[in-house]
């Protein structure tokens, strides 16, 4: 579904109002090419990454080392379960944009905004995310290698006060999470927000047009 195809269609809309609705319909709910279409196979391509990444490290963590290590599966279960909640209501969304019911122009801008909420909380996740981990998973290292390293810079000591244990962590936490934020907005941008900013852009156009004519008139 490109600009043009859309314009032209939008146009057929105003000629036949029942036409141009079906045509535009028809558009939107296309396998192949429309934005829409292409977040689909997106989002169904990050699930089958996390259900086959997780599910194998989920599976590493509750049987390697006789489970001692098995809160790693649960911290990654639970991050698995809620993307699988993510995922659902997300191609719920993207199903009913390629299926749209009354008119099209007030159902794509009704949808484009959820679909906004939903980019917008997958960024604010993944911020949150990656301290939490990375906290976490300190945690976790410090309870199960503290005794093979008693001297590494993370973890307090006679030679690593608390306040320079503190430091070493809130400058790492911040530069990492400062570095996979920036990672994760771009891919968040080329999997969902250029697709979201072209349906944006078919909608700007239609209201271009409507004006114009309307002033014309």
């Amino acid at each position: 579904m490109d600009l043009e195809e859309l314009k032209d269609l939008w146009q057929q809309e105003k000629q036949s109002d029942a036409s141009g609705e079906q045509h535009l319909k028809d558009m939107l709910a296309a396998k192949s090419k429309s934005p829409v279409a292409i977040m689909k196979r997106n989002l169904l391509t990050e699930l089958l990454l996390v259900i086959i990444t997780y599910g194998i490290s989920i599976v590493f963590y509750f049987t390697a080392w006789k489970g001692k290590m098995s809160e790693v599966a649960w911290f990654m279960l639970g991050i698995a379960l809620i993307f699988v909640v993510y995922y659902y209501r997300k191609n719920k969304l993207l199903e009913q944009m390629s299926s749209p019911a009354g008119h099209v122009r007030q159902h794509l801008e009704n949808q484009i905004t959820t679909l906004e909420r939903f980019v917008r909380f997958y960024l604010l996740a993944g911020k949150i995310l990656i301290p939490v981990s990375m906290i976490f998973f300190g945690w976790i290292f410090y309870l199960n290698a503290r005794y093979i390293s008693p001297a590494n810079i993370f973890f307090p000591s006679q030679e690593n006060p608390v306040w320079k244990v503190i430091l070493v962590w809130s400058v790492l936490i911040i530069l990492i999470t400062f570095v996979l934020s920036i990672v994760n907005k771009w891919y968040v941008q080329k999997l969902y927000g250029i697709h979201i900013s072209k349906l944006k852009a078919i909608l700007h156009e239609m209201e271009e047009e409507d004006t114009a004519e309307h002033e014309f008139k």
